[in-house]
């Protein structure tokens, strides 16, 4: 019998050995690709909100504008927004505009408050009911609650028996930390006692949120305007008389140029 040869496989084991290699060289790109994605997601988990996360809402309910921005860059002083809310509870565009804020300033801290653990932590700040989402601006012994209610403002709309509901999130905490970090406020006097008509409410809960502190006055009591009067206000006074314009000529503070 014949010894039969058996054709040689060398250039099918070369072939193997070349897809292995090419197999080997995508794995190992692959790998590199997945490391630098992790690097990548790393870094970015590490920059300031504002810089990853962007408004696409409708309303704008995530921006921050130019105003907060100036208020926000002037701050020496260290402030703490406690937000009050139970686990789960938890607000996303009110967590979103927190993170901006903290992550504008350093002087800026947001701490948590639950009230299933810290039952009695707002009644230092407030006797009203607290509602999650609630917060509380500080800075040194100077502080405004900031209620759920101020946040999400309601208003009746009688034309369709319903309520319209607006985010004003930014103006509320905005405020509170110009409140907080500054002891000097405007001094607003409204004139009473002489038959004028009660300021509405919504007037003097705006001028409160400028930060202008509203006082009262008669001059049936005093001779003059106070001297730290930085406006005086004169609602819906009744018909001129001389008695009232003797009040305009007695107004002493030249900031105080509100008079008929």
């Amino acid at each position: 019998m014949k010894d039969l040869k058996l054709p040689r496989r060398s250039g099918g084991v070369k072939q193997n050995r070349i897809a292995f290699q090419g197999g080997s060289y995508s794995l190992m790109m692959t790998a590199v690709v997945l490391a630098l994605l992790v690097v990548v997601n790393i870094l970015v988990s590490a920059l300031p909100t504002n810089l990853t996360k962007y408004d696409i809402s409708a309303s704008k309910l995530y921006s921050i504008t130019s105003n907060t921005k100036v208020v926000v860059n002037a701050l020496q002083d260290d402030v703490t927004i406690y937000w009050i809310v139970q686990s789960g509870e938890e607000d996303d565009v009110i967590e979103n505009l927190l993170s901006k804020y903290e992550s504008l300033s350093d002087h800026i801290t947001v701490e948590k408050k639950n009230p299933d653990i810290y039952p009695t932590f707002a009644q230092q700040y407030t006797d009203e009911t607290v509602a999650n989402n609630s917060l509380v601006v500080e800075c040194g012994d100077r502080y405004r609650y900031i209620a759920y209610d101020d946040i999400y403002l309601s208003q009746a709309d009688l034309t369709t028996y319903s309520y319209n509901t607006s985010f004003d999130g930014e103006g509320a905490i905005t405020s509170a930390i110009d409140y907080v970090v500054n002891a000097d406020q405007p001094q607003v006097y409204v004139l009473e006692g002489h038959g004028e008509a009660d300021l509405p409410s919504t007037f003097s809960d705006q001028v409160e949120k400028e930060n202008m502190e509203l006082q009262t006055f008669s001059l049936l009591t005093v001779d003059a305007v106070p001297e730290d009067a930085d406006c005086v206000v004169i609602y819906a006074p009744p018909a001129t008389s001389p008695r009232r314009r003797r009040i305009c000529s007695r107004t002493t503070s030249p900031a105080a140029a509100s008079c008929w």
